[in-house]
């Protein structure tokens, strides 16, 4: 009997994996796990499914975790990001294999040691960033017979509070006290303040032109460390214009960093009354596009000449894709993928690493396009 259990299953990512899961794969036994058991149950109904099964979660403790996780083939991890390692310890204490949405960084590379030892396959960071942008850069270094440098730019269309996770997302991007914003220079992970490496990048429609900057995500960390010669990684990233000039007015005028203020009477940290005013309003989860574009570019050598592959991504419209879940889809659907891989028995080594190290690429882009991911390849000389 082949099982499979998704954490945080019925969170805005993570439902499209559960979803994903219940749609194209095999397994005998797909459980849902979280904190809010009625959504749970909600979404078992509306699925309907009979390998579906639902159970609460508690992702604070190691042991609650390993002891929940014991006995599956495979665990999806679709917690925020303060959990992963928490998930990452149990699925090293339990023996079980595990991808997750945000991982690998610093903190969780550590570990690297701890699950080879274990005889576990953790693979960190299987959504679209870090996730489909790692295949693709490991696509492009596949072809090639050197590379020299990789730029990796993403444009995250969604409103700014669709749900708290989300929320935490987008100001942790851009918080000075975020310290893993991250380029890789030449033997050497350089930090950047927020709103810095700024770049035009041309997206495909109806996204368009966009400016990217630096962001804390993990590509800079583990191509560096994955892909022979490399001598240059840079990350960057931007959402709506509209979400980008809230945090950019929250940047410049302080708030992220501001301590407590006395208004009315009442002490009140200005960042929390916002992000509580932003999930409370109507316009905290409007936006008019809907949608996710990521764009890999690596520079090196093919039979002696410069080069240049690119990436790029997109999907069919928000109207033929869900709306919203144009968005989640990009996010949720690569972890299903990964974890049928997994599995079947194809991740490549034991240990925490990312994901271009640990699944195929070739195989992984083959099953993203059986989903209507439309990913599109150039090679040009320079």
């Amino acid at each position: 009997m082949k099982k499979i259990i998704v954490l945080g299953g019925v969170g805005a990512m993570a439902t499209e994996t559960t979803i994903d899961l219940v749609n194209t794969s095999d397994f005998d036994q797909i459980t849902v796990a979280d904190i809010d058991l009625e959504k749970v149950e909600n979404l078992i109904a509306k699925l309907g499914d009979k390998r579906l099964t639902g159970v609460k979660i508690n992702a604070e403790s190691v042991a609650d975790l390993a002891q929940l996780i014991k006995g599956y083939d495979v665990v999806a991890n679709g917690l925020p990001r303060n959990y992963c390692e928490n998930a990452i310890r149990a699925g090293i204490q339990a023996g079980v294999d595990m991808l997750d949405l945000i991982s690998p960084h610093e903190e969780t590379l550590t570990l690297d040691s701890e699950a080879q030892k274990a005889g576990v396959s953790i693979v960190g960071g299987v959504g679209i960033t870090p996730g489909i942008t790692n295949i693709l850069a490991q696509l492009c270094v596949d072809r090639l017979d050197s590379v020299e440098q990789i730029d990796i730019d993403f444009a995250a269309f969604r409103s700014i509070a669709h749900s708290p996770g989300l929320l935490h997302v987008i100001l942790w991007e851009f918080d000075p006290r975020t310290d893993n914003r991250f380029y890789y220079d030449d033997g050497n992970l350089v930090p950047n303040p927020p709103f810095s490496g700024a770049r035009i990048v041309h997206f495909p429609d109806p996204i368009g032109a966009q400016t990217t900057y630096y962001v804390p995500h993990g590509e800079s960390q583990t191509l560096s460390k994955n892909v022979k010669g490399v001598k240059k990684v840079y990350i960057r990233g931007c959402f709506p214009p509209r979400a980008m000039a809230l945090v950019k007015t929250l940047y410049k005028y302080g708030i992220y960093t501001a301590e407590k203020s006395l208004y009315m009477g009442n002490q009140i940290i200005p960042l929390e009354f916002i992000k509580q005013y932003l999930l409370s309003v109507p316009e905290g989860n409007q936006t008019e596009v809907w949608g996710y574009s990521v764009q890999v570019e690596v520079i090196g050598t093919l039979r002696g000449h410069d080069v240049l592959c690119r990436f790029v991504t997109s999907h069919p419209p928000m109207e033929k894709w869900g709306g919203h879940r144009a968005y989640c889809k990009n996010v949720g659907i690569p972890l299903s993928i990964g974890a049928q891989m997994v599995a079947q028995g194809k991740a490549i080594k034991k240990g925490v690493d990312g994901i271009e190290t640990m699944l195929p690429a070739d195989e992984f882009v083959d099953e993203l396009r059986k989903r209507d991911f439309v990913i599109n390849e150039s090679m040009d000389y320079l």
